[in-house]
């Protein structure tokens, strides 16, 4: 089994699939942050139909890029996020037919198909979000908004582990090899790509705040990210420890826990200036050490880089946290004197 696969790796069609699931990932990276732009300017609903674009299906280029100077601003960045997702659909049909067509992996397969039904969805969230909205339904446009918002990153994720499964270097491992600490690894990886969605998922919550939801709530989900935030921490540098020590002679894993450590610093920096920046600084920080005076601006170039950022980085985190999981499965599978598959 392990032979046939060296030889597909070879395959043509398989160096094709490696190259779209690049193209998919560096795609669907400039997709979320867009996404996070059109949030934080508040231009979902510059377009209001769906999924037209001003009943134009092939909206005129001259009017959009006109958008960068003139008023509609909104408009350039919603269309130009359906445009970019409908290249991304085209990419992910496109890698979904060469994977069905030429990966000996059945599963391989399903994980395509996977994928071409999360676009899908993704895409269907997103519009439904902007016809609730039209329809005047906004408790429903805004559960679709944190949903959409949720399930990007996860979309992101999903490409690049088709990114890691379409290599050569995923193919050609060589045959089983023990490795005692492979289990913990495996385990402590997994526990870290879930805490990561999971404080993804209570940034969507304080991006998408309800107008009618009580300041219990906003309380709620801050101390949630803070003592997570902590715990992801002490988690991480015990992760990296034990990569550079029990891992040496895997040095695509310490590179990747290094990754990691470095993205969640990157990400604790950002939260601090989205903080600043959209709610000023903590009354904490000015009576513990010295007053900072600090007016607020709405959509300011401060507020915009600092949130859309943190929204661009913290899907950067679950990628490598997943991409570090998939490697140690991988591990795990050679100690437990498996095939590779």
């Amino acid at each position: 089994m392990g032979d046939d696969l060296r030889r597909q790796a070879d395959f043509p069609a398989g160096r094709a699939a490696h190259v779209l699931a690049w193209v998919l990932a560096c795609g669907v990276f400039p997709l979320v942050w867009m996404g996070g732009l059109v949030t934080t300017y508040r231009a979902g609903m510059a377009v209001p139909d769906w999924p037209t674009t001003y009943g134009h299906w092939f909206y005129p280029i001259q009017k959009w890029l006109w958008g960068v100077w003139d008023v509609s601003w909104g408009l350039f960045l919603e269309h130009g996020h359906r445009t970019i997702a409908q290249l991304i659909g085209l990419v992910t049909i496109a890698l979904a037919v060469v994977l069905w067509r030429n990966d000996p992996r059945k599963w391989m397969r399903w994980l395509a198909g996977a994928a071409l039904f999360g676009v899908v969805f993704q895409g269907t969230l997103g519009g439904f979000r902007v016809l609730s909205d039209t329809a005047r339904m906004p408790a429903t446009a805004l559960f679709l908004a944190k949903t959409h918002a949720c399930t990007a990153p996860l979309f992101f994720g999903l490409a690049v582990v088709l990114v890691a499964l379409t290599s050569r270097a995923w193919r050609a491992l060589p045959g089983p090899e023990p490795h005692p600490a492979a289990a913990r690894l495996r385990y402590a990886s997994v526990v870290l790509a879930a805490a990561v969605y999971v404080q993804i998922v209570l940034g969507a919550q304080l991006r998408h705040v309800s107008p009618q939801s009580g300041m219990g709530w906003f309380v709620l989900w801050v101390w949630a990210k803070v003592i997570l935030a902590g715990l992801l921490a002490a988690g991480v540098v015990w992760l990296l420890i034990h990569v550079r020590r029990r891992h040496r002679d895997r040095p695509m894993l310490g590179r990747r826990a290094l990754l990691v450590a470095v993205l969640l610093a990157v990400q604790l920096v950002l939260a601090a200036g989205t903080w600043v920046t959209n709610y000023g600084w903590p009354r904490w920080f000015t009576d513990l050490f010295f007053r900072v005076e600090y007016t607020i601006e709405w959509a300011g170039r401060l507020q915009v880089l600092f949130t859309t950022a943190h929204t661009a980085a913290g899907s950067l985190l679950l990628a490598a946290s997943l991409s570090l999981a998939l490697w140690s499965f991988r591990i795990e599978r050679q100690a437990s004197g498996g095939k590779p598959r």
